[in-house]
């Protein structure tokens, strides 16, 4: 027989569709993985466009790249709303990779800014002059965001910031029979 109750026991039907969005204390966490996603991909089809000479991959970067500006200007503000709701309720420690991580996240952010307009007013696909300095920013941004990144998966999963922990949380509970903590190295 399959549970027909969802959150908070709450019917599976309409009421229950979308119940986990409903709980996101703000957007930032939805929108995060937009550019997570799109800026490497950018900067991965630009790359293949270039050895391969496909003038298809160079405007398919291009477009992934504009995607991933704009989701990264939404994740910054959302991400500075939210550090807004989050402040009062964190550790020093997740203050301060908190801080750290919005410094790094407006660099890529600018960085990527600064590269979709190099592509707007480049007429080629992918700019002919000062390939190598757009490439080397480029993975220089990616490098950035995923450091910044990091920082925020921190925040999290280590710290807990806007996050609900209770008895259904991965940790569990000692009613649920497990009240004790696993570590598990993966390297």
């Amino acid at each position: 027989m399959i549970d027909k109750t969802g959150p908070a026991g709450a019917d599976a039907g309409v009421d229950g569709l979308l119940a986990g969005l409903r709980e996101v204390p703000n957007v930032h966490m939805v929108v995060v993985h937009f550019p997570l996603a799109l800026l490497p991909v950018a900067l991965a089809l630009d790359v293949l466009g270039l050895m391969l000479g496909s003038r298809d991959l160079e405007v398919a970067g291009r477009w992934c790249l504009w995607m991933g500006t704009l989701a990264a200007v939404a994740a910054v503000v959302s991400g500075v709303d939210g550090a807004d709701d989050v402040h009062p309720y964190v550790s020093d420690d997740a203050e301060a990779l908190m801080t750290t991580h919005m410094k790094l996240q407006y660099g890529t952010t600018a960085a990527a800014i600064g590269l979709s307009l190099w592509r707007l007013f480049a007429r080629a696909p992918f700019p002919e002059r000062g390939r190598t300095v757009y490439l080397l920013l480029s993975i220089a941004m990616v490098g950035n965001l995923i450091v910044a990144s990091d920082l925020g998966g921190q925040m999290v999963f280590v710290h807990g910031v806007a996050v609900r922990a209770d008895g259904d949380s991965l940790q569990g509970g000692a009613e649920k029979g497990h009240d004790h903590h696993h570590h598990h190295d993966l390297l």
